[in-house]
């Protein structure tokens, strides 16, 4: 596939995990938010609409036992189509990751674009390299963190999260099972043997 231009600057939240500096050249999961870790009808922002999908808490609580990062990468042209605003957004995502954490899970940081060629602003409706295909959003995460994209895996629902994760030099799953939590498994015996003991069976 081709390559394509870095974002100049990718709209991260900040970090609410571990030191950037103590985590070198680690595997890590990336995974998209909407439809893969919890379920969309549409420009989901509304605290009270969240609901997990089938097996998401469980495979978040594996790959944390399994002390590998989670990174979540997620295109939220919703911002950009001027259907709710970056705060909201914000505020929404800080659930996930309070459920992600009670749930004995970890959300190590999250990567979201704003950009959507539908918006009204011009600056909004860019060829931007942070929208998925685009893999602007890992290779970001990747520099904060030391991330060894190739031995990492991308996970998402869509042709354009596997594609984003291709791009980034991944191992890349798309998400078609009713469970998270049996992908997960998956992606534990195939990529990370050595980790599979730390994780619950």
């Amino acid at each position: 596939m081709g390559g394509s231009a870095l974002p100049q600057a990718p709209h991260l939240k900040r970090p609410i995990a571990e030191d950037p500096a103590s985590m070198l050249q680690k595997p890590a999961i990336f995974l998209d938010r909407d439809n893969t870790l919890i379920h969309d009808d549409g420009y989901i922002f509304e605290i009270e609409k969240f609901a997990w999908i089938n097996g998401a808490a469980a495979a978040l609580k594996r790959f944390h036992e399994a002390n590998i990062p989670v990174f979540i990468v997620t295109n939220q042209g919703g911002i950009g189509r001027g259907i709710f605003s970056e705060d909201q957004m914000h505020q929404f995502n800080n659930h996930i990751i309070a459920a992600a954490n009670k749930a004995g899970g970890l959300i190590t940081d999250i990567a979201f674009c704003p950009h959507h060629p539908l918006s009204p602003d011009p600056a909004m409706a860019i060829a931007c390299g942070c929208r998925k295909p685009e893999p602007g959003l890992l290779f970001k995460l990747a520099q904060k963190w030391k991330i060894d994209l190739s031995a990492s895996v991308m996970i998402g629902d869509r042709d354009s999260d596997v594609e984003a994760g291709h791009r980034a030099g991944t191992n890349s799953y798309l998400f078609t099972q009713n469970n998270l939590d049996d992908l997960a498994k998956q992606v534990m015996s195939t990529h990370f043997p050595q980790k599979t003991g730390k994780a619950h069976a």
